[in-house]
């Protein structure tokens, strides 16, 4: 058993009308197997959750299944500069819209900002309305890619095809950009797979006028290329794993302090599909919440940095104002017999 914080986690995949199994119910039902209290989520399940009446909807279709898991949803911006206007005042106003998110890489459901003049004047925006909310981001920069195509038959292709470099490239960018913009929210990284990533904000902190959060995931802390050979595409996502050398750097980073939060990315789709010709980018990570934790733990992680990056830090910086709460946990190894297989199986 393993005493922890009830956990929140900020980044979460419930999918939505692409696939026919409910990952809105199991992801709930995950949730409380492991003692989570909240579970924000991402706005790229089909319908997109970019306009109010489909955030309102999937609000309320999830209240049948949270059962006393905080629901909360990142709203997502499209290149519509009036539905960015709106989705903006909407994180300020309205409750259970907890921040905004952009894909500046076209990711499933393919809903990337990819024009460089336009990202810049969504920032520019956010600094004249004096938006203080939290502004998420997918970093990835298409022309940082590799030349070489994925693969199917060689799942080590995804991790050389979209390379650590346009990971650190983006956040740079838009970095200047938020910078130049006056921004005075958070700025928040999501999954950093890159310790170069860790590195250059910590560099950059204290010129910046805003609070920048970096996410990171268990996958990218304790996977890495060698599991290719246990699950192939089983274990692709976006951004992908790393190198074993790059995985033991990040981590090594948290175990410092260095990151502030962490969050699964916790995508699902169906076994099917993932061991088919096209296989999708993501994997269920919610089941792993415990096992996780007492791995940072045997990693010597101060009790204290864990608390923050698995609570207070979310609680606070989307002001979400939910109690401290103490769970004892057993790591149940059943719960990954719904999605077919459990990427993180070496570990376990």
């Amino acid at each position: 058993m393993a005493k922890y914080i009830r956990p929140i986690d900020p980044h979460v995949h419930l999918r939505g009308e692409e696939y026919q199994t409910n990952y809105l119910e199991l992801g709930f039902g995950d949730a409380r197997a492991v003692g989570l209290i909240g579970l924000l989520e991402q706005p790229n399940p089909k319908p997109q959750l970019t306009r109010i009446d489909k955030v309102m909807t999937r609000l309320h279709n999830a209240k049948r299944y949270s059962n006393g898991v905080y629901h909360g949803i990142h709203m997502g911006l499209t290149t519509d500069l009036n539905q960015v206007g709106h989705a903006l005042s909407c994180v300020v106003s309205e409750e259970g819209i907890i921040a905004d998110k952009t894909f500046y890489v076209h990711s499933t459901g393919d809903m990337g900002i990819l024009d460089p003049e336009l990202q810049r004047r969504i920032w520019i925006m956010k600094g004249k309305l004096n938006y203080t909310g939290v502004s998420i981001g997918h970093f990835e920069d298409e022309s940082e890619f590799g030349l070489i195509r994925f693969y199917p038959h060689k799942p080590m292709t995804h991790t050389v095809r979209q390379t650590a470099k346009a990971e650190l490239v983006q956040v740079q960018k838009q970095i200047r950009n938020a910078f130049d913009a006056n921004f005075n929210g958070v700025f928040y990284v999501a999954h950093v797979s890159n310790p170069d990533t860790v590195d250059y904000i910590e560099a950059e902190r204290k010129r910046l006028p805003f609070e920048v959060v970096l996410e990171v995931t268990f996958h990218h802390m304790f996977l890495n290329t060698d599991d290719y050979k246990i699950h192939g595409n089983r274990v692709k996502m976006n951004p992908p794993l790393r190198s074993p050398i790059m995985q033991g750097a990040l981590l090594g980073r948290v175990l410092d302090g260095k990151l502030q939060i962490i969050g699964t990315d916790h995508a699902p789709h169906p076994y099917e599909l993932k061991t088919g010709n096209t296989p999708p980018s993501g994997i269920p990570t919610l089941p792993f919440w415990p096992r996780g934790i007492q791995l940072l733990r045997d990693n010597g992680i101060n009790e204290s940095l864990l608390e923050n990056m698995i609570f207070n830090n979310a609680n606070r910086i989307f002001k979400l104002n939910l109690p401290k709460e103490l769970v004892d946990i057993e790591y149940d190894e059943s719960l990954w017999q719904v999605y077919g297989y459990n990427p993180f199986s070496r570990l376990c």
